[in-house]
C-alpha cells in the first residue's frame, strides 16, 4: 500500500491507513498529547496519552524505553489536573522501572528524576 506522507499528518489519519496499533499511529498520538499539554488542554491530553500508553505497553512491555516516555507524559498531565497523589505515584513507578532497566546514570533516568522532583515540590507548594 503506498501511503502520501501529506495524508498521516492528523493521528486520526495514521489510524486509518496504519492501524490503531502501527509505531507511525502511536508515534502521532503521543506527540499530539505532547502539543495539547502544552497548549494546555489536559483533559484532551490526559484521553489520548492514556489510549497510546496502554497500546506501547500492551505492544512493547512496560519497561520499553517509549512506553515509559508515554507514562511520564500521562503524570504530568495528572499534576496539571490536580491528581497530585497519582502523578508523584506514577513518575515513583517509571522512575524506579528506568532505574532498574536502563541504570541509575542513563539521561533518561535522569530526567524521571527530575520530573518526579518538580512534581514532589509543586505538591509541597499547591495551594
Amino acid at each position: 500500500m503506498e501511503v502520501n506522507s501529506a495524508s498521516l499528518s492528523l493521528p486520526s489519519e495514521c489510524e486509518r491507513q496504519l492501524g490503531p496499533d502501527h509505531t507511525v499511529t502511536l508515534g502521532a498520538r503521543h506527540n499530539h498529547a505532547w502539543a495539547l499539554y502544552v497548549l494546555r488542554r489536559f483533559d484532551e491530553a490526559d484521553e489520548e496519552i492514556r489510549l497510546v500508553a496502554d497500546t506501547y505497553e500492551r505492544r512493547f512491555g512496560s519497561d520499553y524505553p517509549i512506553a515509559l516516555s508515554a507514562q511520564q507524559l500521562y503524570a504530568r498531565i495528572q499534576h496539571k489536573l490536580g491528581n497530585f497523589e497519582a502523578a508523584v505515584s506514577l513518575m515513583n513507578d517509571v522512575t524506579e522501572r528506568r532505574t532498574n532497566s536502563l541504570g541509575a546514570d542513563h539521561p533518561f533516568t535522569a530526567a524521571s528524576r527530575k520530573v518526579l522532583a518538580e512534581l514532589k515540590g509543586s505538591r509541597r507548594t499547591a495551594p
